[in-house]
């Protein structure tokens, strides 16, 4: 900056002023921009939503098992009822 400047007071200046406009552009980023920290927590959260979308699924197979079993073995007693 001090090539385009007569002195380097006025380069220190225009330094200063584009170091505001950038922080002050970052300040307004601030709150929607991602940390580290928050996407760690983000990570956290998937993993444990994966865990108890997978208990709930094996939830559902062993109920969907056990149903079938039950009817089967009720369809079962129904024959037999039906054909003594």
């Amino acid at each position: 900056m001090q090539r385009h400047f007569k002195n380097n007071d006025d380069a220190k200046t225009v330094v200063q002023e584009i170091e505001q406009i950038i922080d002050a552009k970052v300040d307004a980023k601030k709150d929607i921009l991602a940390t580290k920290e928050d996407l760690h927590l983000i990570k956290e959260d998937i993993l444990k939503f994966q865990v108890d979308v997978e208990k709930r699924y094996n939830s559902i197979i062993s109920w969907i098992v056990g149903t079938g079993v039950g009817t089967t073995g009720l369809i079962f007693q129904i024959l037999l009822f039906i054909s003594k």
